[in-house]
């Protein structure tokens, strides 16, 4: 069996925040760490930023890049440890006012649910014969949702639950089904808007590998426990408390983005 220090890891979504975090801390470990992204760009500045990561440029939404990434990771490296379904995206709207609703939400299944899920049954005769694992991110809004991200955290909780399922299916062939609950992070995924409360990408990255080395199966990080705690006892509540953070002026924000 590889030890710890020798696994290859691939991260989709790797080369800007909480993503890019994980792969510069798993590359301090020692992993062998592959990322992928849409921008070759960043894919670029990400590899000169971290010496040692693999960069492979695709759109995991596109079946022909999927099918190139698998071949890449198949043919220069033959192996694969750790899938991490990192890549996400989030539409904030008011369901009143939106314009273009079925685009995106068209978009953001296809990103944040139809990716990670088509992408592990590519890449899963791989992880069955290293007995490795499945990474997939989700949030600390699947047991509460925010009001302005509908579509986004519907998306999420949709992957945790199909995380469930693999967890129970692929256990029978060795592969191990690990979830990340992520709070609120201070990366551009916020879009300028990140609530004051967000923690740090590096802290949220430590704490989720930190878990993931633990072999735990479910990892809230920082916040994402509270609410998943307050959401069993006082569902409603957990829904009251996290819309807390919603603006008064929210339309005029919108508006403005």
């Amino acid at each position: 069996m590889r030890q710890k220090s020798q696994r290859t890891v691939l991260i989709t979504g790797g080369s800007s925040g909480i993503g890019f975090e994980m792969a510069s801390q798993l590359n301090e470990q020692k992993d062998r760490v592959i990322i992928c992204g849409r921008s070759q760009a960043k894919l670029e500045e990400a590899q000169k930023r971290v010496t040692g990561l693999q960069i492979f440029q695709c759109d995991v939404t596109i079946k022909e890049d999927r099918e190139a990434l698998f071949q890449f990771v198949s043919e220069k490296f033959n192996t694969i440890d750790m899938l991490v379904n990192n890549a996400g995206m989030a539409e904030r709207y008011l369901f009143d006012k939106v314009k273009n609703l079925e685009e995106k939400l068209n978009r953001e299944w296809q990103v944040n649910y139809f990716a990670p899920v088509l992408l592990t049954k590519q890449f899963l005769p791989l992880l069955i014969k290293n007995k490795g694992s499945i990474v997939n991110v989700t949030s600390g809004l699947v047991h509460a949702p925010l009001s302005i991200e509908p579509n986004y955290c519907a998306t999420k909780a949709a992957l945790h639950s199909m995380t469930q399922s693999m967890r129970v299916q692929l256990s029978k062939l060795g592969v191990k089904v690990q979830e990340i609950f992520y709070p609120a992070v201070d990366t551009p995924f916020q879009g300028g808007h990140a609530p004051k409360f967000a923690i740090e990408p590096d802290e949220a990255a430590l704490i989720a590998i930190k878990g993931l080395n633990r072999g735990k199966n479910e990892i809230h990080v920082k916040m994402a426990r509270a609410l998943w705690l307050i959401s069993r006892l006082m569902p409603e509540k957990a829904v009251r408390l996290i819309n807390r953070v919603v603006p008064d002026n929210i339309e005029e924000i919108l508006v403005g983005d």
